[in-house]
Parts: C-alpha cells; sequence; structure tokens
C-alpha cells in the first residue's frame, strides 16, 4: 500500500472507535497484570508523542528513538519521539509535533496529522500520554538531538506487524528489580513498556484496514 493510501485509510479509521485498553493490555508487563488497577493521578504531567510514517526505499517506515543515559525512570529506553505538554504548546497536538522536531530534527511542514490513540497513562514517570499518528511528505532528513537521543531507529511498518515479532523478555535494573515483560523484537532491539502497548493498538488499526 502506498504512504498516501494509507494515510487516507488511517485517517478515516482513527476517527471510529479504537481497541485502547484491550490492545494495551495485552503488552502490558507481568507483575503489572496482577497488581491492583493505577488510578491517573490528579497531578499527571500530560504529554504527547508521534508516529510519523514515511516512504523510503520503497516501504513505509516510522521513527523510534533509544534515550540517552540520564538520572530518571525512562534513561536508555526506547520511545517514541515526544515529550510533555508546555505551557506554551496550542494542545496535546502542537506538543508531539513539536517535540518530534526538536528530539529527531524533522520539518514540521512536510507533516499531516491523521488523528490520535488512545491515552495511556505511565504510573512510573506520572505522565499521562497522547500518542498522535501522522505521515511525512518527502524523505525526512532525520537529526537526533545530541542531549535526549542517542540513537534514531528506523522500523519498516512491516516489522511491526510481522508474525513472531512479539517476544518476552527478563529485564533487569540498576537497583536490582527485574521484570517479565512482553515487547516487540524489532533487529537487535527490544521495545517493552508504554511505547509498545501504543504500538500494539497501533498495529491493531493497521490489521482491520481493509
Amino acid at each position: 500500500m502506498e504512504l498516501d493510501q494509507l494515510g487516507f485509510k488511517l485517517r478515516e479509521r482513527l476517527g471510529n472507535d479504537l481497541p485502547g485498553n484491550s490492545a494495551h493490555i495485552k503488552l502490558l508487563p507481568h507483575h503489572r497484570l496482577i497488581a491492583e488497577p493505577e488510578s491517573i493521578r490528579d497531578d499527571a504531567v500530560p504529554s504527547a508523542v508521534l508516529i510519523m510514517l514515511y516512504a523510503k526505499e520503497k516501504e513505509i517506515y516510522f521513527s523510534a528513538i533509544k534515550r540517552t543515559e540520564y538520572d530518571g525512570v525512562h534513561s536508555g529506553q526506547i520511545s517514541l519521539p515526544g515529550g510533555r505538554l508546555e505551557s506554551f504548546d496550542e494542545g496535546h497536538e502542537a506538543a508531539a509535533i513539536r517535540e518530534t522536531s526538536e528530539e529527531i530534527g524533522i520539518e514540521t511542514k512536510n507533516l499531516e496529522l491523521l488523528g490520535v490513540l488512545s491515552k495511556l497513562y505511565i504510573s512510573r514517570s506520572n505522565f499521562i500520554v497522547h500518542p498522535f499518528v501522522a505521515i511525512h511528505h518527502g524523505k525526512p532528513m532525520l537529526v537526533p538531538d545530541p542531549v535526549e537521543v542517542e540513537e534514531i531507529i528506523e522500523i519498516p511498518l512491516k516489522l511491526l506487524l510481522g508474525e513472531g515479532n512479539i517476544t518476552e523478555k527478563t529485564l533487569k535494573f540498576k537497583d536490582g528489580f527485574s521484570i517479565i515483560a512482553p515487547g516487540f523484537q524489532v533487529n537487535e532491539h527490544f521495545i517493552w513498556g508504554a511505547t509498545a502497548m501504543i504500538l500494539m493498538e497501533f498495529s491493531e488499526l493497521l490489521l482491520s484496514l481493509d
């Protein structure tokens, strides 16, 4: 399917009912499955991320990022470009576009927003994330922010939908804590947690297209 055709179908599909929690829960880390449901705190930080689709070498791709190491809960993790909603942003959509431009250097004038997926609460960082979907017209020039981004990971969309791409890993953290988490294995990268949950909903949407 060509990028413009996919964009047209996704725009229409994103305007209808979304899988939401039924998709998210499929990639929820195991320790969260047996815990009490988490309530969204009153002081949750509004934020937004972007799934940016673009054509490259006759395939459709999207970009994820590997965050730099820092003193925070998402240090070194793979995520979608994005960040918190600032006071000067005109809504979540503007935050998603601005943060993506800052983190991977794309030209915002080439973006066409298609819609938004279901919001997702991340209790560890107290962020409530709004995931947007857009297409980028023309091949983007990707330039990582040296402060926040260690690596830009370009992912063929077909890898998100391929058989056997979902697996489980035991993840060990610096404090000795370990968890078993399902996620997407994309070449040498393992995508888990909130990012995997967002991509799970997106993959179900793609599979539902005519």
